[in-house]
């Protein structure tokens, strides 16, 4: 797996595009903000960046936030042997393709919570509401694309994750345009996620809504909660999106919205939190800061991995109640970056502003994930550990090192070696199907990379 990019999604295609900035800037092509699905009203609560503040002339976390939490993180009114049941929390990451290593792990682990809260950007927010729904019936009008079809979906929630992301080929997500990367300068993008957008519409069925919609229960014990990330160009800050809340909106005798608007509003909920600048286009929202004056507003946004890699910062407090949720993180990439090689693995010596500039942005990319990663690490305590996985080696046995892990008698690094080699930019099949295996041996064993706290 060396030399993958690791992180937001579109990460790797991101850090070619780069180079086609200065291009762009000479073209002179400018875009007007895509249409938003009318009617949203999302509900976009505002992340801080550290925990001591916001930045300068942005308001704090509103009451109600704070009260969402405190109600989410109760423990629920049933007892488990004889006991409060530990409330329980899961942290999805930004990753791209390296989503299949979640969904695999998922896809082997004996038993998923049913987690009171899930937080998720980029492709853990495209994981995350089959995981919500881990152990609820498979919706009956959910509809698949035929690569999942081929493979006898519909068997659970989690299968279908799985299989979301066992694609035949790079078109089964992304459309890429006809002057490839180049393309970026004259669009605005060099990709488009039509068939993305297809699948999670065959996917997100009313049933399955209506599902999600169903765990928003205010002032309950027993209410969930689903967040996804999201970040504002306008503004440049980060906010978490409420799912539960919009999807609740199809629930009642006379349901505050019809289906095919609230799908709409959720799915570019999702795709935004998966839109990498040059590689996919913004998305708009129809969004309504919490904080605010409670008008909503049309702004686009992009990748919530460009604010967080996770965000769980406005949780800690709440480890200060009485019972303490149990947190499990799941990052879908590596976490630690790889050393800048040449073609022929060894150290990188010569260089020119465009590649050192690429390297950089690596760089940066990743210590937004390590500080984001150790902001939820920090919050475990030794008697109630943070339960942490990631793609790598660290802490487990040698038949579980990600680059020594063999599918039928290959590497997942010789896998992406053959789908590169026959043009595929970004989701690459093969390497997926391998990383698919790879997180599920990891998720049956219950193989953690760490499960202490942070010093």
């Amino acid at each position: 797996m060396a030399g993958r990019s690791t992180f937001a999604t579109l990460g790797s295609m991101r850090l070619k595009l780069a180079a086609l900035l200065g291009l762009a800037a000479l073209a002179g092509c400018s875009h007007v903000q895509p249409s938003a699905t009318a009617g949203c009203h999302l509900t976009a609560y505002p992340l801080r960046v550290q925990d001591a503040h916001f930045e300068p002339g942005v308001a704090g976390p509103p009451r109600d936030f704070e009260a969402l939490l405190a109600e989410a993180m109760q423990p629920p009114s049933r007892m488990v042997e004889g006991t409060a049941q530990r409330p329980s929390v899961l942290v999805l990451s930004g990753g791209s393709q390296h989503g299949a290593f979640g969904a695999g792990f998922f896809a082997g682990m004996d038993k998923v919570p049913d987690y009171k809260m899930v937080t998720a950007v980029s492709t853990g927010a495209l994981q995350s509401t089959f995981v919500f729904l881990a152990n609820a019936p498979v919706p009956a009008d959910r509809r698949y694309p035929a690569y999942m079809q081929a493979l006898g979906a519909g068997r659970s929630n989690l299968g279908d994750l799985e299989l979301a992301y066992t694609i035949s080929s790079e078109a089964d997500l992304l459309k890429v345009g006809a002057h490839g990367q180049l393309g970026a300068v004259v669009r605005g993008s060099a990709a488009q996620f039509d068939p993305l957008r297809q699948t999670l519409r065959a996917l997100l069925s009313p049933e399955t809504l209506r599902a999600v919609g169903a765990a928003y229960r205010p002032n309950a014990n027993d209410g969930r909660r689903l967040l996804v990330g999201v970040t504002d160009t306008v503004d440049g800050n980060g906010y978490a999106i409420d799912l539960t809340e919009l999807a609740s909106r199809l629930l009642g005798e006379r349901p505050a919205m019809g289906f095919e608007q609230v799908q709409g509003c959720y799915i570019d909920a999702l795709v935004a939190s998966s839109s990498v600048p040059l590689a996919v286009p913004p998305v708009t929202l129809e969004a309504v800061s919490a904080n605010g004056d409670g008008v909503p507003s049309r702004h686009m946004y992009i990748d919530g991995g460009a604010r967080f890699g996770v965000f769980y910062a406005d949780f800690a407090p709440l480890m200060r109640l009485p019972v303490r949720p149990e947190v499990t993180l799941i990052v879908n990439g590596r976490l630690y970056g790889k050393p800048w090689r040449d073609h022929d693995g060894n150290p990188q010596t010569n260089w020119s502003s465009l590649t050192l500039g690429l390297r950089a942005v690596d760089i940066l990319e990743n210590q937004v994930y390590r500080f984001s990663v150790e902001t939820v690490q920090r919050i475990g305590t030794p008697d109630n550990p943070v339960r942490f996985a990631f793609i790598s080696g660290q802490g487990l046995p040698a038949d579980m090192d990600p680059d020594r892990f063999e599918w039928q008698g290959r590497t997942c690094e010789a896998y992406s070696r053959e789908d590169e080699a026959e043009g595929v930019i970004e989701f690459h099949p093969r390497y997926m199907k391998c990383l698919i295996e790879y997180g599920r041996q990891r998720g049956a064993a219950q193989a953690w990379n760490v499960e202490e706290p942070v010093p």
